[in-house]
């Protein structure tokens, strides 16, 4: 069964006036002009527990979050979020915290104007779904993972898709360059191990200044 791993949404609010949140703000002045243009805002880091994070960002206008939506303040998400409802409220509940609207679904598409021969695009009056991750388990011998992801990487996806083996064996991606898709096979188990180690490192110097 496949679930979420990764999700990025955002979200238009034409009429403005929401609070700014992020790390830092720019304030823009058109020199020619001296209007004031719409501020600059970087992302905000939020970390939850067991080492969980999200990214969250508003400029007034536009409202983003990014992040695993199965692992916020969970320990793994070996078995994650199944539906985008259950994942949009959890992104709900964050952007509750700072007095944001939330994310919500289209009613109304529509075509935005677009430059002289630019392919017209779609925008609707909710949020909007710019990256997301689905993931599926699968299970192997206990020890082959390597040899299995060794042998996989062996082969093509597709027209150009080719794999990309990292040395540590346990990640192999297809088509790890493109902005539409990318396929990943890696072994779950090293990564919570990994994760696992960061883990205990942060709680060992916890110990050590507290």
């Amino acid at each position: 069964m496949f679930f979420i791993d990764r999700l990025f949404m955002q979200q238009d609010h034409p009429a403005g006036d929401l609070p700014l949140v992020g790390q830092h703000v720019i304030e823009r002045v058109e020199l020619e002009t001296g209007e004031h243009l719409p501020p600059s805002v970087n992302q905000k880091i939020l970390e939850g527990s067991f080492s969980t994070k999200l990214t969250i960002r508003c400029d007034g206008t536009r409202v983003r979050v990014e992040g695993n939506p199965s692992r916020w303040q969970r320990m793994d998400n070996l078995f994650g979020l199944h539906t985008l409802d259950e994942c949009v409220a959890i992104f709900n509940n964050v952007l509750a915290r700072y007095n944001l609207p939330p994310f919500t679904k289209n009613t109304v598409i529509q075509y935005r104007q677009s430059p002289n021969g630019k392919t017209a695009q779609l925008f609707g009056n909710g949020a909007e779904i710019t990256a997301i991750d689905w993931t599926v388990n699968h299970e192997i011998g206990q020890g082959k993972e390597q040899s299995f992801i060794r042998g996989l990487s062996s082969m093509q996806i597709g027209r150009g898709r080719k794999p990309k083996l990292y040395p540590d064996g346990n990640t192999c991606n297809w088509g790890e360059a493109s902005t539409w898709m990318m396929t990943k096979l890696y072994n779950k188990a090293a990564e919570l191990k990994q994760h696992l180690k960061k883990t205990n490192v942060k709680k060992n110097l916890f110990l050590m200044t507290d």
